[in-house]
């Protein structure tokens, strides 16, 4: 699987993911004139150097301003792919929607926004990432300064209203630095495309871009980076694990809370016999959830006698397998293929195999080597 994982190294703007996504490989001649149905711009590419270290810069020269009232007309009529359309829309009805939220009113004026740079940022990082064909988009945790900066309504915090509100569910990481690190364009793009995750396993790393922003920050590299790379994802994911001790249980009450578990999208719950306080017998609840960990663990605290969790994020690596419906001489039934180096083996749905030896009154076992033998010569 091909995918792309951004590193706000300290700031994350429009421009910033831009140029690391030229630098990564996206060629300027296929943006301009993917971009050439917005009017009177200019793209300028360049090299800079940021703490020592070389990066790809990106500016647009506007020479003719269009009106953020233009932004959508000007999308639905362009030769966009119907998707990359959608994706472009949607991106900038959520900065329409925070703005007017922000400040109260209808008037669609972007505030410190750069009007027609943030159409063509967005825009052109939607085609930068159609371009590049990767599978799936991920980023690390974007950085917020802190204390306040000038701006056109005086002094504002460096995390300014419209970024928070459009980070909100992204993970933030606050530094002692009074700047604008994240701006909105580039936290409108990353929370709309990517998903963010800290902890991320490579198979390969195929390409490495650096985007530079335009403000010096002394002491930082003002510097965004991103990885185009491959992940096996037969046998990667990656999963949080919630587990908790509790010894004043009535055991009856697990089948229940299993149930309700499993219902909620656990992928795996399990009990571990553990000796607690005083020696007390107890269980360790352990379950393994891929993404809304907040509803497991609010069902967790409703359902047992537990006051506190322990939850951290984990991968897996699993073989590759594949689950299908098959005809045999003694039936149908489902199979998990399992494939490992190249080799080949079965797993058997139990409820199917228990069916079927009840039906030819066959022992489990004679059941599943018989099962096996016809697989391995038919499948």
């Amino acid at each position: 699987m091909k995918v792309l994982y951004f590193d706000p190294i300290l700031g994350a703007s429009g421009d910033m993911l831009l140029a690391a996504l030229i630098d990564l490989g996206v060629k300027k001649g296929y943006l301009v004139k993917n971009l050439s149905f917005i009017p009177g711009f200019e793209m300028k590419v360049g090299s800079v150097m940021q703490s020592g270290v070389r990066a790809r810069s990106v500016r647009f020269v506007i020479k003719k301003k269009v009106g953020e009232k233009r932004f959508i007309p000007l999308i639905k009529k362009s030769q966009l792919p119907e998707s990359l359309k959608m994706q472009v829309i949607a991106i900038i009805e959520r900065i329409f929607e925070v703005e007017k939220r922000v400040h109260c009113t209808q008037h669609l004026h972007l505030h410190e926004l750069g009007d027609t740079d943030t159409l063509l940022d967005i825009t052109g990082v939607v085609l930068a990432l159609d371009a590049l064909r990767v599978d799936r988009v991920y980023s690390r945790a974007v950085k917020a300064g802190t204390g306040l900066i000038k701006t056109a309504e005086g002094n504002m915090p460096a995390f300014n209203f419209a970024t928070a509100l459009l980070l909100k569910n992204f993970p933030v990481q606050f530094l002692p630095i009074p700047a604008e690190l994240t701006t909105p364009t580039g936290a409108v793009i990353l929370s709309s495309l990517a998903k963010p995750t800290e902890e991320l396993m490579l198979s390969r790393i195929v390409k490495v871009g650096l985007g530079a922003g335009t403000h010096k920050i002394e002491g930082y590299p003002n510097l965004l980076r991103v990885f185009l790379g491959e992940i096996d994802e037969s046998i990667h994911d990656d999963c949080w694990i919630i587990e908790t001790n509790i010894d004043d249980m009535n055991p009856q009450d697990f089948e229940l809370i299993f149930e309700k578990l499993y219902q909620a999208g656990a992928l795996e719950v399990f009990l571990t016999p553990t000796i607690m306080k005083h020696s007390r017998p107890g269980v360790l609840l352990t379950v393994l959830v891929q993404d809304n960990y907040t509803r497991i663990a609010d069902i967790i605290f409703e359902h047992t006698t537990t006051i506190g969790l322990r939850i951290r994020r984990t991968q897996r690596l699993k073989l590759k397998r594949e689950i299908k419906k098959v005809s045999t001489p003694f039936g149908r039934i489902q199979i998990k293929m399992i494939t490992h180096k190249g080799k080949r083996r079965y797993a058997f749905e139990y409820q199917d195999l228990k069916r079927l030896s009840q039906q030819k009154n066959l022992p489990l076992r004679a059941l599943r080597q018989r099962l096996s033998a016809y697989l391995n010569k038919n499948i």
